[in-house]
């Protein structure tokens, strides 16, 4: 299946919410599913850039997914939207969050419990009230780089920006790609060029800057998904430091953690079918 065949076998649909802000989304109901699944991508905030996921994980679930529409200027009224179109489409779910992704997830069950059934994170980190100071200047640095390239976006041509969001994406993995690695890479790159705007992509900064609003989380916070939270961390993954990989583990209410798949902080790109056969065993245990 490539991109043209997927949003035509996965139509996009509009809620338009009581505030009549429009929120787009992919929705596939898989009749003979017990479980649904939120897919929530990374910081380029591009949903068709986990197609192949979405049509692997409809084969055994219900699959939601959707860009972070600009209309919802921050995280609560994401996370909000969010609540409410699950609520519109009758369905509690299981947010799979990658990076930016697995925050985002973390704010929508911090906000809305009530249509979480449980939290996959691949590759992310923590906003825990108890991370140690390394970990929490780690992030601090992150927020920090992301506001000064907040900056250049105002100056720079786009055109020259999404060059250089390029080179970033192809050097995530640093041992080398094989032949097929680098087929998937370059496609992923292909649809993120085609898609991504300058004014999207200085939301999708906003967005990644307020989560540290959000800091303060406990183990609390996600009690109420004791057993039900599995953690993808990848041992080659260098986007987050271990110190930032051990606050979400603390955090969270006896999780399931894995960190034996290889190939980075774009794991889950790579090896495809092994992310999503952890997620369908993982989810399939507890339905």
């Amino acid at each position: 299946m490539n991109i043209a065949e997927f949003r035509q076998k996965y139509p996009e649909d509009t809620l338009v919410l009581p505030s009549g802000k429009p929120f787009p989304y992919r929705y596939y109901k898989n009749p003979q599913a017990k479980a649904t699944v939120v897919l929530l991508t990374g910081g380029i905030g591009l949903s068709d850039l986990l197609y192949l996921h979405f049509d692997r994980l409809a084969k055994d679930f219900s699959v939601l997914t959707f860009d972070y529409p600009i209309c919802f200027a921050d995280n609560k009224e994401l996370a909000q939207a969010v609540a409410a179109l699950l609520q519109h489409l009758g369905e509690k779910a299981w947010f799979v969050g990658q990076s930016l992704g697995g925050v985002v997830a973390q704010i929508i069950a911090s906000l809305y419990p009530e249509v979480v059934d449980g939290l996959i994170l691949s590759n992310t980190c923590s906003l825990s009230k108890d991370m140690s100071p390394a970990a929490y200047a780690h992030l601090m640095n992150m927020l920090k780089s992301q506001e000064k390239f907040k900056k250049l976006l105002s100056v720079l041509p786009f055109s020259a920006v999404k060059h250089s969001i390029k080179r970033v994406v192809l050097n995530q993995k640093k041992d080398g790609l094989t032949s097929q690695e680098r087929t998937t890479l370059e496609e992923f790159c292909a649809i993120m060029m085609d898609l991504l705007t300058k004014e999207y992509e200085r939301h999708m900064v906003d967005l990644l800057i307020d989560t540290q609003n959000y800091l303060g989380m406990t183990k609390e916070t996600f009690i109420t998904w004791n057993d039900r939270v599995l953690l993808m961390l990848s041992a080659d993954d260098a986007t987050f430091t271990q110190d930032c990989k051990d606050a979400l583990i603390s955090v969270m209410p006896n999780p399931t953690v894995c960190t034996n798949l290889t190939g980075g902080h774009l794991s889950l790109l790579f090896r495809l079918e092994e992310y999503v056969e952890y997620i369908t065993v993982y989810i399939s245990e507890r339905t």
